[in-house]
């Protein structure tokens, strides 16, 4: 994939080992180049070769779902179906018809049968996120549908056999959840018999350029755009955000700067300015406190006026083009124009 100019010199170098893996694993939608995810990875894949059920978990956003079907295409049932279903969206009374179906009157507004999601991947793979959301009466006939690998539709009598491969996924500490008594600990045990941890994206910071240029190419295909570079300064933000949604986080910031874009660059006043006020925490937070040692005294008054001196200084040398002068102060863009717009700078 070509790389947008303005994230190169920031893309990690991976050894002639590792350039077959992640070859692999791009093309089954997983992005990234640094060791934890090389592992966690080769982790999957040998777990995909076998029939065993499978626990992810991780934080939201940190891919879960591209796991499972990465999973499901490197497994001997990739010729099935996968077929997902997520167990927080769904109000608990609707959630076992979905699962298991329903038979025609089995309640007010079933009008005819309906085929649950087991039925459907049959032969094939059913990802059930959040699982750690599901009531205990309900992981109770889930843990019955998994040891006689049988379902019952809602309202009906019969007991239909189901071959089907179980991926879990979780953002929460499930075992914790055992603990409380909020999860059954037969029905861990028995999704769990091989468990994926996913790392947080704050742990693979070297994957971020490798992100931000996956996602450039699929949205601004999306968006029928072309972008032609970024900044180099947007690269470093990226780089130094925490991102506690992870790569959908990212993802959505690549989004939002495609489509806030006026010209061919991506540049900061384009990205969400949650992550610009990230940055002016860290740039606050290092400025030294006011002091006053017996008859030294130093105001903010005082402080706003030398920031105020050296801020024109800093646009007279760029002859007033503002990211001249923000470069020149180490700042960017738009905290220079807040900075400008308080100190009545004008």
């Amino acid at each position: 994939m070509e790389v947008i100019p303005g994230i190169e010199s920031y893309l990690p170098v991976p050894d002639r080992e590792a350039v077959g893996i992640t070859y692999t694993m791009e093309k089954l939608g997983v992005v990234g180049y640094s060791k934890a995810i090389i592992q966690t990875f080769l982790q999957a894949e040998k777990a995909a070769k076998s029939n065993a059920n499978i626990l992810i978990e991780g934080e939201s956003g940190t891919g879960k779902e591209v796991f499972a079907q990465a999973i499901h295409a490197l497994s001997r049932r990739n010729f099935g179906p996968f077929v997902k279903i997520n167990c927080a969206e769904i109000p608990e009374m609707l959630l076992e018809s979905e699962l298991f179906g329903y038979e025609k009157g089995a309640f007010t507004g079933a009008q005819k049968r309906k085929i649950g999601k087991f039925e459907l991947a049959n032969q094939g793979t059913i990802f059930l996120d959040e699982i750690s959301e599901m009531s205990l009466s309900l992981q109770a006939k889930m843990l019955r549908v998994i040891e006689d690998k049988t379902i019952s539709r809602v309202g009906g009598l019969e007991t239909i056999p189901v071959d089907v491969r179980v991926i879990a996924a979780t953002n929460r500490k499930l075992w914790q959840y055992v603990k409380e008594g909020k999860f059954r600990e037969d029905l861990y045990y028995r999704l769990n018999v091989v468990s994926l941890s996913l790392p947080p994206l704050r742990q693979r910071r070297e994957d971020i350029p490798l992100l931000m240029n996956h996602f450039l190419h699929l949205y601004q295909q999306e968006e029928g755009v072309r972008i032609r570079e970024i900044d180099p300064q947007v690269v470093k933000i990226f780089l130094q955000y925490e991102w506690s949604g992870n790569v959908r986080q990212l993802e959505n910031a690549i989004h939002h700067a495609i489509i806030m874009t006026t010209d061919d660059v991506i540049s900061i006043e384009d990205i969400p300015q949650q992550l610009l006020q990230q940055e002016r925490i860290q740039e606050e937070s290092s400025h030294k406190p006011l002091v006053q040692k017996e008859d030294l005294v130093i105001t903010s008054m005082d402080l706003d006026e030398l920031e105020k001196q050296q801020i024109i200084r800093a646009l007279d040398s760029a002859h007033w083009r503002i990211s001249r002068a923000a470069q020149l102060l180490g700042i960017h863009r738009n905290t220079l124009t807040q900075k400008m717009k308080r100190l009545g700078i004008k």
